[in-house]
C-alpha cells in the first residue's frame, strides 16, 4: 500500500509525483507487518511537524487503495508497528 501526502492546491494527479510519496508497505492478510519504505514526502511531513505545525490541518493523506483521506493520526497508527526505512 502506498501513502501520498497532499498539500493545499495539490490534486489527485499529484500523487503520481515522487515528491508526494510518503512511503509504502505490503500488508499481509490485511495486517501491516514488516517494513515501511519511506518516500521523500515523509521528510517533508516531519519538517512540517517540527517547523510549521499550523499547516497540519490542511494536509491530506491518501493511499493507492482507497479514495478516502486519512488523518495524520490514522496514517501514523497504520505504520506504528512497522520498521521505518529511509533512503
Amino acid at each position: 500500500m502506498q501513502f501520498f501526502l497532499l498539500m493545499p492546491g495539490d490534486t489527485e494527479e499529484d500523487t503520481l509525483n515522487e515528491a508526494n510519496l510518503l512511503g509504502e508497505y505490503t500488508p499481509t492478510n490485511g495486517v501491516a507487518l514488516g517494513t515501511f519504505w519511506a518516500g521523500s514526502a515523509l521528510k517533508t511531513l516531519m519538517t512540517i511537524v517540527d517547523k510549521e505545525p499550523e499547516l497540519l490541518q490542511y494536509i491530506k493523506i491518501r493511499t493507492d487503495m482507497s479514495n478516502r483521506a486519512f488523518t495524520i493520526e490514522e496514517f501514523l497508527t497504520s505504520i506504528q508497528k512497522l520498521k521505518i526505512r529511509m533512503a
